[in-house]
C-alpha cells in the first residue's frame, strides 16, 4: 500500500507539440508531485466497515463525540481563539477583506472569516511522514488556467442535460486528475451553480 501522485506543472492545456516533448522539459523547478486522491472517506461510517481500522467506540457514540467537538470548537473559535485536539493539531480562522483609511487611520472594509487552517500535531506530522510514496507517478497532469476551466464546463453543460464525472475527464482530454476534478465539480456545487444527485461513483450534476 503506497501513495499514488501526477506530475504537474502550471499552464494551459497542452498541446500536440508540448506532448511530444514532455520528456525534453528542463525546467524541473516548473514541475511537482501532486497527490492523487482516489476517494474521501467519512472516518465515521468506516466503523461498519469490516476492513477498515475499528474504533473501540460504537458508531453512535462517536458522531455525539464528534458532534460534541465541534460545537466546542466553534465556541471557541467565534471568540478568534485557535482550538487544538490534543494528538490531531491546531485549528485556527483565517480572515479575508480590504483596508481603507479613514483620518489616518488604517480600518478594516468587509472583513469576514474565509476559511479555517489547520496545522497538524507534531507527531501526527512526524508519523505521516513516514508513509510510503510510490515513485512512479500516476501521470503527467498539465493545470488549465481558471479561464479555460470556466469555459470548457460552461460548454460541457450547455451541450449536457446531466453531467459524469467521466464527462469531464473527456471534456478535458483526460488531463486532469481525478481529484482535481472532483474539486471543481464540488467548488461549482457550493456556489450554487449545478446540482449534484446521487453518492460516489453514481454521482450525476446538471444544471439549476
Amino acid at each position: 500500500m503506497a501513495i499514488h501522485f501526477s506530475i504537474v506543472k502550471r499552464g494551459l492545456l497542452p498541446t500536440e507539440e508540448t506532448q511530444q516533448n514532455i520528456n525534453e522539459v528542463t525546467d524541473l523547478k516548473k514541475l511537482r508531485p501532486v497527490l492523487e486522491c482516489p476517494q474521501t472517506v467519512d472516518a465515521v461510517d468506516f466503523q461498519s466497515s469490516s476492513i477498515r481500522l475499528p474504533s473501540l467506540m460504537p458508531k453512535g457514540e462517536l458522531q455525539a463525540a464528534l458532534s460534541t467537538m465541534q460545537r466546542v470548537m466553534l465556541h471557541e473559535l467565534e471568540k478568534g481563539n485557535a482550538v487544538t485536539l490534543p494528538g490531531i493539531g491546531t485549528f485556527r480562522v483565517s480572515l479575508k477583506g480590504g483596508i481603507e483609511v479613514k483620518d489616518g487611520n488604517y480600518h478594516g472594509k468587509d472583513v469576514r472569516v474565509e476559511s479555517i487552517h489547520f496545522r497538524p500535531d507534531n507527531e501526527l506530522l512526524k508519523k505521516a511522514r513516514r508513509f510510503e510514496v510510490e515513485q512512479e507517478p500516476f501521470g503527467l497532469v498539465f493545470q488549465t488556467e481558471e479561464a479555460e476551466i470556466e469555459s470548457r464546463i460552461a460548454k460541457l453543460f450547455a451541450s449536457k442535460n446531466i453531467v459524469t464525472h467521466k464527462d469531464v475527464a473527456t471534456a478535458f482530454e483526460q488531463t486532469l486528475t481525478r481529484g482535481r476534478i472532483s474539486s471543481i465539480l464540488r467548488r461549482l456545487v457550493k456556489e450554487g451553480r449545478i446540482v449534484s444527485e446521487g453518492k460516489g461513483s453514481q454521482t450525476r450534476y446538471r444544471r439549476k
